[in-house]
C-alpha cells in the first residue's frame, strides 16, 4: 500500500477522528482522511492548527494531530508550546525539504528539531521512509505515556509527498491497543512501606487538605478522591485545572487555590498540617510561589511522573502512580475518621469568601461587572457542559467564579492568550454531541477572529462568549504604577482598545451573534445562543473591575476609578 493510504489508516485504528492542518503538507493523506469519514480542518493559521489539535486532545483523552509545511513549522511550534505546558498528547507533523537541500540555505528551509526540541517529550526526524511504520507507533505511545505531552515529527520532501508515494507493506501496519488513549497504563504503588507511612500520615494530622490538580482529571480519579475524602473527612482545594473533579456546591469543596485562586482555599492551605498534593506539579502559580501551602509542610505526594516527587515540597512522602489507582490503594488502608472542628474551620474561610462574591455578582452597576457574568454563566451551562477558559483574567474570573458540577468539565489556558476559541473548536470536533463553551476576553479573541470563518465553514457549533472590558485589563493594575504622574491617556495607549463591535464581526464571519449591555439579558441571551443552528457569540460588555484578591477576599479596587470611569464604559 502506499504511504498516505499507511498513513490514513494507522490514524483510523488508532481513533483519530480530526486532523488539524495549514497549508501546505500531506494532500494525499488529507483526500484520504476525508475518504475514510475523518475530520479535516483547515485553520487559518499553523498556531490556531495546534491549539485545536490540543483542545482536541483534552477533551478526548485522546492524541490530537496538527500538521504544517517547513515554513509554518515556526507557527506550530508557537502552538504546541501550550499543550507542553498543559501536558497535553498532541501529534505535530511539519514538512522538511530532502536531505540533499538541507545546509544549502534552500528557499524558506531552516532547522526544525530546535524549534521543536524545548517542548515535546519525542522529537524525530523521518530520514528514511522505511522508518515510518515504527515512529508513526512511537508518536502515539510517547504522547500519551506517563505524562502525557505534544511530540514532533518532520517528514522529509517539504509536502510530503516521497513519503505518502513510498510503498509499504501492509503486515507493518499494527496497532498497539493501550496507547490510543490516556493514561494507557494505571500503576500502583508497589512500596507498601510508603504507602503504610501516607496512611498513618493522614490519621495522624488534626488539618490535612487534598489539593487537586490536572492529573486527577487526566486520571479519571474522581470517584476515589470523593470516597476517601469523605471516609477521612478531608477538605478539598483544587487548581484551575483541577476544577470539576468535585461538585462545586459540595460541603468537601473549599476553593481554588493559588494566584488565580479564591482567599478561602489559601487560608485553608496556611492553616493545613498536611498537604496531599493528587495530580499537580504544585508550581509557583498555584502555591503563590511555594508560600501556600509552606514548603516545609508536612505533604503526600501522588504523581504519575516520579521526578515530580518531593521536586518543590521536599518533605513530602512520594506515591509514584496513577492518581485514580493510589488513591484507591489509600481508601483501602485509611479508616474513617471524623475531622468536625477542622471542617467548621474551612467552611467559615468558604462562607466568608462567597459572600464576598455574591455582594459582587449582585451589584447592579451600569456597567455589567465580570462577576455578575461568570454568575449567569453558571446558571446557563447543561450538566454536561464543557468550558474553555482562556488565560489571564479570563481563568480567574471563570475559575474562581463560575461553579461547575463534577459531571461538567473545564480546560484554561496554561499561558497562551487567543488558546481558548480554537481550542474550543477541537473541542466540538472530538466531542460532536457535548455542549461546547468559550469564555474569554476581548484581548484574547483578537488573536483567533479569523478562525470563526474556520468554524462556519466546518459547521462547528461552539458558544463563545466574550468577557468585553475594552482592553487588557490585567496589565492596567501595574500600568497605573508606571504611569501614576503621566496623563490617564498616556497609559490608556498601553492597554485599551477601541470600540469594535465584535458581535458584528461575528455575525458577518456567519456567526449567530449579540452584544448584551444589559446583565437581566445575559442568561437568556446565553441559551439563545446555545439552541442557535449555527456556531454562537456573545459579547459581553463589562467593567473594568479586577478578579477578588486571592489573599484577602476583597476585590482590588478600581485604582483611581474616577479618571477612569469614562473609558470603563467604552
Amino acid at each position: 500500500m502506499k504511504g498516505y493510504e499507511f498513513i490514513v489508516e494507522t490514524f483510523k485504528k488508532y481513533g483519530v477522528t480530526s486532523f488539524f492542518y495549514e497549508e501546505t503538507i500531506l494532500h494525499n493523506v488529507i483526500k484520504e482522511l476525508n475518504k475514510k469519514g475523518i475530520k479535516t480542518v483547515l485553520a487559518h493559521s499553523e498556531n490556531a492548527a495546534a491549539y485545536m489539535a490540543d483542545g482536541y486532545a483534552r477533551a478526548t483523552q485522546k492524541a490530537g494531530i496538527c500538521a504544517a509545511q517547513s515554513i509554518g513549522a515556526a507557527n506550530l511550534a508557537a502552538g504546541l508550546n501550550e499543550a507542553w505546558l498543559a501536558n497535553s498528547p498532541v501529534i505535530a507533523l511539519t514538512g522538511k525539504k530532502q536531505a540533499t537541500l538541507q545546509y544549502t540555505g534552500a528557499y524558506q528551509e531552516s532547522e526544525h528539531r530546535l524549534m521543536f526540541e524545548g517542548i515535546t517529550k519525542f522529537n524525530a526526524e523521518l530520514e528514511d521512509t522505511r522508518h515510518m511504520p515504527y515512529l508513526l507507533r512511537r508518536l502515539f505511545k510517547d504522547a500519551v505515556s506517563g505524562k502525557p505531552g505534544p511530540v514532533h515529527m518532520d517528514i522529509p520532501n517539504n509536502c510530503g509527498i516521497t513519503t505518502e508515494f513510498a510503498d509499504f507493506d501492509e503486515k507493518e501496519l499494527y496497532v498497539q491497543e493501550e496507547y490510543k488513549r490516556y493514561p494507557p497504563f494505571r500503576p500502583v504503588v508497589i512500596d507498601g512501606i510508603k504507602l503504610a507511612e501516607a496512611a498513618e500520615a493522614i490519621k495522624e494530622a488534626k488539618k490535612p487538605l487534598f489539593v487537586i490538580g490536572r492529573g486527577a482529571i487526566i486520571s479519571d480519579a474522581g470517584e476515589e478522591l470523593y470516597t476517601l475524602a469523605k471516609k477521612a473527612d478531608i477538605p478539598i482545594v483544587t487548581t484551575p485545572d483541577g476544577k470539576t473533579i468535585i461538585n462545586e456546591a459540595d460541603s468537601l469543596w473549599a476553593g481554588i487555590i493559588g494566584v488565580y485562586g479564591m482567599a478561602c482555599a489559601n487560608n485553608t492551605a496556611l492553616s493545613a498540617d498536611l498537604i496531599i498534593f493528587v495530580g499537580t506539579q504544585a508550581s509557583d502559580q498555584a502555591t503563590v510561589g511555594w508560600t501556600t501551602p509552606p514548603r516545609a509542610i508536612r505533604a503526600i505526594q501522588i504523581d504519575i511522573d516520579p521526578r515530580e516527587l518531593g521536586m518543590k515540597y521536599p518533605n513530602a512522602i512520594g506515591l509514584y502512580g496513577d492518581a485514580k489507582t493510589v488513591l484507591g490503594q489509600l481508601n483501602a488502608t485509611v479508616n474513617a475518621v471524623s475531622r468536625a472542628d477542622w471542617r467548621k474551620e474551612v467552611s467559615g474561610y468558604v462562607s466568608v469568601t462567597l459572600n464576598e462574591y455574591k455582594h459582587l455578582q449582585s451589584q447592579n452597576n451600569k456597567v455589567i461587572s465580570p462577576a455578575r457574568l461568570c454568575l449567569e454563566i453558571s446558571r446557563a451551562l447543561s450538566d454536561d457542559a464543557v468550558l474553555f477558559s482562556d488565560t489571564g483574567n479570563s481563568a480567574i474570573w471563570s475559575s474562581i467564579m463560575i461553579r461547575m458540577r463534577g459531571t461538567q468539565r473545564y480546560y484554561r489556558a496554561s499561558g497562551s492568550l487567543g488558546w481558548a476559541f480554537p481550542a474550543s473548536l477541537g473541542a466540538k470536533c472530538g466531542l460532536p454531541d457535548k455542549p461546547i463553551y468559550c469564555f474569554c476576553g476581548d484581548g484574547a479573541i483578537y488573536y483567533h477572529l479569523s478562525e470563526m470563518e474556520t468554524a462556519v465553514r466546518n459547521g462547528i457549533k461552539t458558544v463563545t462568549i466574550v468577557n468585553n472590558n475594552g482592553g487588557f485589563v490585567q496589565n492596567r493594575e501595574m500600568l497605573e504604577v508606571v504611569y501614576e504622574n503621566e496623563p490617564v491617556e498616556i497609559m490608556e495607549k498601553n492597554y485599551k482598545f477601541n470600540d469594535v463591535n465584535l458581535s458584528k464581526v461575528a455575525e458577518t464571519m456567519g456567526f449567530w451573534a449579540k452584544r448584551v449591555t444589559d446583565a437581566n439579558e445575559i442568561l437568556s441571551a446565553i441559551k439563545e445562543a446555545a439552541s442557535s443552528k449555527k456556531p454562537a457569540f456573545v459579547e459581553v460588555i463589562t467593567s473594568e473591575l479586577y478578579p477578588p484578591n486571592p489573599r484577602d477576599n476583597a476585590a482590588r479596587p478600581l485604582h483611581g476609578f474616577a479618571r477612569h470611569s469614562k473609558s470603563a464604559s467604552h
